[in-house]
């Protein structure tokens, strides 16, 4: 499977590859961020769609895809720092802001930071983190530790992860979506340096204590059924972020960009619209 080449931006040094599209004229800035050991294909039913209204941006963190590996321990922090290089970089003042997973994880710390930034948050199968958060199941949270070895198949690993933390019966149902999960994992695979790097990334996110300094426009997402990063948490961030919508996707799992990938589209851009 052929994949658009990036572009790259230049963030402190690091190279953080991205894909771009948009239309002649604008109506703002989407910025996409993705979740753990994903690229920025993993936003391919959003891009052409959002991309004909507004300059649709999707990147990869450092140590994913084609942007440069870390040498060293990072935090979400960090990574939102990288986000907000991107913008300046390409020139841009203001985004809607958009994170699924460790993304959302990102986006938060992104608004947090630099508000002056981020014009719409829209918080996808995440977490406020530290004490508040409701984990997976024991059986579900011990995909994210399973070692990765060099012979493993990464994108049947990736199929069966899916399979798992997509809602029931998801994935028999669509071999054509485990078809591509498996193409975009096989992309540039990620070393198990990297993965670990963003995995303790996302073990010491916390900003629970910071939700109620959030004054910016915000719609959280969530699938009902999501078994990695339970409905409890985005339940959570909509009654703690102030004046935030709650939408609840039934039998979702937590890929609702993909389950739930035509419904999304129109409930993210009615949101970005009002």
């Amino acid at each position: 499977m052929q994949f658009k080449p990036p572009q790259f931006v230049t963030v402190n040094g690091r190279q953080i590859a991205y894909e771009e599209v948009a239309p002649a004229t604008p109506q703002g800035t989407v910025l996409l961020l993705t979740g753990l050991a994903s690229k920025r294909q993993g936003w391919s039913r959003q891009l052409p769609v959002f991309g004909q209204t507004y300059r649709t941006i999707a990147i990869d963190h450092r140590d994913a895809g084609d942007s440069d590996l870390a040498t060293d321990d990072y935090t979400t922090g960090e990574q939102a720092e990288d986000a907000a290089g991107v913008l300046a970089a390409l020139g841009i003042a203001k985004a809607y802001v958009v994170g699924i997973s460790m993304g959302g994880f990102i986006a938060l710390e992104l608004t947090l930071r630099h508000p002056e930034l981020v014009e719409k948050l829209v918080l996808t199968s995440t977490s406020a983190g530290g004490k508040t958060h409701v984990a997976a199941s024991a059986r579900v949270a011990a995909l994210l530790v399973r070692p990765r070895f060099p012979w493993t198949d990464i994108g049947k690993t990736a199929q069966r992860t899916y399979t798992i933390i997509m809602g029931p019966g998801y994935a028999a149902a669509h071999p054509e979506e485990m078809t591509m999960v498996a193409a975009v994992a096989r992309y540039r695979p990620q070393t198990g340096a990297a993965y670990r790097r963003q995995l303790r990334a996302c073990t010491h996110h916390d900003v629970a204590a910071r939700l109620g300094e959030i004054a910016t426009p915000t719609l959280v997402i969530h699938g009902e059924a999501d078994p990695l990063v339970p409905v409890a948490n985005g339940k959570y961030l909509a009654e703690h972020v102030p004046g935030a919508r709650l939408i609840l996707y039934p039998a979702t799992g937590h890929i609702p960009i993909v389950e739930r990938a035509d419904e999304y589209n129109r409930d993210v851009l009615a949101f970005l619209s009002e």
